[in-house]
């Protein structure tokens, strides 16, 4: 499983699809998991999303990422 080339998939949704990915993984592989653990990360997704909004991470990640055309590599 090549799951740096997840994260780079990942890392290329918008908040909400990241939002609705962590229900959609939660409904199936954890049904039993409590309700409000899952508000509970969804707002700190939500946060964390909005906090770093505007920051710049030009120097973090080269510029090429995430334009392979939505494949993994």
């Amino acid at each position: 499983m090549h799951f740096d080339s997840i994260i780079k998939e990942i890392d290329s949704l918008s908040s909400e699809e990241k939002a609705e990915l962590v229900e959609i993984l939660l409904e199936r592989f954890a049904p039993d998991a409590d309700r409000e653990q899952t508000e509970v990360g969804r707002r700190g997704l939500g946060a964390w999303t909005e906090a770093t909004r505007d920051e710049d991470w030009a120097e973090f990640y080269p510029a090429t990422l995430g334009r392979s055309g939505g494949t993994c590599e």
